[in-house]
């Protein structure tokens, strides 16, 4: 359609140079039909330039955590690991004879921790909690302050600012 526009603008700035010459003369409308003529040329190279636009679905991209950190009583850092390029993260406490990427046995709180209690999963750009049927439970807090149980088999999709809650201990996605 823009490209139907600027042709026609551009025939119509060739038309109006044919009509101040016919009017005024060569002499003294050469300079008006020469910008008429330039303007027209213009439009129908630039309409010659226009790629055709295809339907875009505008992405606005979030930002994906990758960092997982232990949080102290204070808030402070006590440990962190990195969740970028891994798919699934098992948290829970390293007894030898089990893989966890993520080892709260020397915490505090690693009595009420299980040995595998939950699972961060990455799937369709973000990241999901699920509770693996552990005695005490994940808790989410939402960065605006709600809180939520994590049923067993249901996962929550987790932004960047929300702690999780594995036993008593404190993660926080950043």
């Amino acid at each position: 359609m823009e490209k139907k526009i600027s042709y026609a603008a551009g025939l119509i700035c060739i038309i109006i140079a044919g009509i101040v010459l016919w009017r005024m003369g060569l002499r003294t409308g050469w300079f008006w039909a020469g910008c008429a003529v330039l303007a027209g040329i213009l439009h129908i190279v630039f309409s010659l330039s226009l790629r055709p636009k295809k339907d875009k679905k505008y992405f606005i991209p979030t930002k994906t955590p990758t960092e997982l950190v232990l949080l102290s009583e204070e808030d402070g850092r006590i440990a962190s690991w990195y969740l970028y390029g891994k798919n699934g993260i098992v948290i829970g406490r390293d007894v030898g004879e089990n893989q966890v990427t993520v080892n709260l046995d020397h915490t505090e709180y690693a009595s009420m921790i299980d040995v595998e209690h939950a699972v961060l999963n990455f799937a369709k750009d973000a990241w999901y909690v699920e509770d693996i049927s552990s005695k005490n439970g994940v808790r989410v807090q939402k960065s605006d302050g709600r809180k939520y149980k994590i049923v067993y088999g249901k996962p929550c999709r987790l932004e960047q600012g929300d702690i999780l809650f594995v036993g008593l201990a404190r993660l926080q996605i950043q």
